[in-house]
């Protein structure tokens, strides 16, 4: 007889250790499910509370009307479409940042394949008594660099995307793509427009895709130990955006990892020097796009420390690089692939007393022809400790086309296809 009870209550306990909703249910008030498995096919409804459930259910179906909040609540992977984000709705704004707000420091958020718009920025963040706290995600979809898959299309002026004191954050395999068109204009015309003139008329100047570190307004600490990676960002002024506020510090041990960026005004730009041990591996740019990466244009105006190691930049880039370094922290460029390129573009590396030892290696310049860009300055530089090795530059099979430079370097092992002009000071190494 006792062990009779005992089976029964243990029955009794796995009976009642999961809940499920098969049918439409309205709920109000406070459902607290203690940690019990909550699996849900059908909608839940009105305007009540769930807490301490963990959650299963399909995740391309709507299992929750805005209106139902969650408190410590847990799923494996939590999808947007459960809070109806849907390829179909003119406008995903309102269920994306439930979404997000849900997910923070609790669970990862699933955006499933399909394009989604929507208007409104979507902000990582948590405030304490009006003050950002540490706030962790992991959003991913089902796209990447080589596809679309999951598309975040953004209609609005600001930016699509961006979290505020990011502690461990996780971002990948998104396509972000925003309304900005790069001037349609050809040839030298092209390559010649000043960074301040490639504008789309009908965007601002500042719409972003990512932005790390948005708002100086509470705190003085930026993010840490973000991880961007295979993502497919483009159609912004700027691509990606690090402390773009000028307040914030840190935005620091951030890893850039098998990225692209579309057509854009500006690629990646780095914002202050607290940026330190950052990491950009495998870049790739193929489109109409002015620079591929630039410090000092946004935010406290400060080169911050980078390493760009691997990637392949073709289309119609104008600039590669705008690093005046100002006695901050050096960058390091290696490894990556150019064609099609303006100019390399302008490093100044250090003030009266430091000697930046910036470095680029391994890496192949392929220019634009003067036929078709016009006669440019291929780079601009200051200083000895901007040092050269093992790299190419040329106008592909053109041997006899002059390459103009602009100061002072160090090439080390490096070949050029042609004369060059400029660079008078500067120090060859065989």
């Amino acid at each position: 007889m006792k062990i009779s009870i005992l089976f029964l209550l243990v029955l009794v306990f796995f009976k009642t250790s999961a809940t499920s909703v098969t049918r439409d249910t309205t709920i109000s008030g406070t459902w607290d499910l203690q940690g019990k498995v909550l699996h849900i096919s059908a909608k839940i409804k009105g305007k009540g509370t769930i807490k301490n459930a963990l959650i299963e259910a399909n995740p391309f179906i709507q299992i929750f009307e805005p209106s139902i909040k969650l408190e410590g609540c847990r799923a494996r992977e939590f999808s947007a479409m459960w809070y109806g984000a849907s390829p179909q709705n003119p406008d995903n704004s309102a269920a994306l940042l439930q979404s997000i707000h849900t997910c923070i420091n609790s669970m990862p958020l699933f955006i499933p394949k399909g394009v989604y718009k929507f208007s409104q920025s979507l902000k990582i963040y948590v405030l304490d008594h009006n003050r950002y706290v540490g706030a962790s995600i992991h959003i991913y979809g089902e796209g990447g660099i080589w596809n679309d898959g999951t598309v975040l299309h953004y209609t609005g002026n600001d930016f699509a995307l961006g979290g505020q004191y990011l502690k461990g954050a996780e971002i990948d395999h998104l396509t972000l793509t925003g309304n900005f068109h790069s001037p349609s204009v050809n040839g030298s015309a092209y390559y010649s427009i000043p960074f301040s003139d490639y504008n789309d008329p009908t965007t601002g100047q500042n719409l972003a895709g990512i932005v790390i570190d948005y708002d100086g307004s509470k705190n003085k600490g930026g993010s840490t130990a973000v991880q961007l990676h295979d993502l497919n960002v483009g159609n912004f002024a700027i691509d990606y955006e690090i402390s773009p506020n000028g307040v914030t510090s840190n935005a620091d041990i951030i890893l850039m990892e098998n990225i692209r960026c579309g057509d854009a005004r500006l690629g990646i730009s780095s914002g202050q020097a607290q940026e330190k041990g950052n990491v950009i591996r495998g870049l790739y740019s193929w489109g109409r796009i002015h620079t591929i990466f630039a410090t000092n244009m946004y935010g406290k105006h400060q080169a911050g420390n980078y390493t760009i190691d691997g990637g392949n930049i073709a289309g119609m880039p104008i600039r590669l690089i705008y690093n005046p370094e100002s006695g901050w922290f050096p960058t390091h460029i290696s490894n990556l692939y150019c064609e099609s390129l303006g100019s390399i573009g302008t490093i100044t590396a250090g003030d009266s007393k430091n000697k930046l030892p910036t470095s680029i290696s391994n890496c192949v310049f392929d220019f634009a022809y003067t036929s078709i860009a016009g006669r440019q300055v291929l780079f601009t530089s200051n200083s000895p400790f901007i040092k050269f090795s093992n790299c190419l530059f040329r106008y592909y099979g053109r041997y006899s086309d002059t390459l103009h430079f602009k100061g002072i370097a160090t090439f080390d092992n490096c070949s050029f296809s042609g004369p060059v002009t400029g660079n008078a000071g500067s120090v060859y190494i065989p």
